[in-house]
């Protein structure tokens, strides 16, 4: 039977994923609607704000879910 903490942590993974997709798209559309119709302007701002995007989750956000996994994997046994 899995406990409480199991749940908790499995429900704070879902949120935080959902956080993180929420704020990189809803962010990324706004801004990107809000940039003058310049093509070149676009795709710079398209090419740089996919590489700061990929860095912050793979060096920041990535960890923490693993650290919730592991906590999830160590609660089930």
């Amino acid at each position: 039977m899995r406990s409480r903490k199991y749940y908790l942590y499995s429900i704070i993974k879902k949120f935080l994923l959902i956080g993180i997709l929420i704020l990189f798209v809803g962010g990324f559309i706004k801004i990107f609607q809000s940039l003058p119709s310049n093509l070149l302007i676009r795709l710079i701002f398209l090419i740089t704000y996919l590489w700061f995007t990929i860095g912050i989750n793979i060096n920041l956000i990535m960890p923490l879910i693993n650290i919730i996994d592991k906590k999830l994997n160590n609660g089930n046994h």
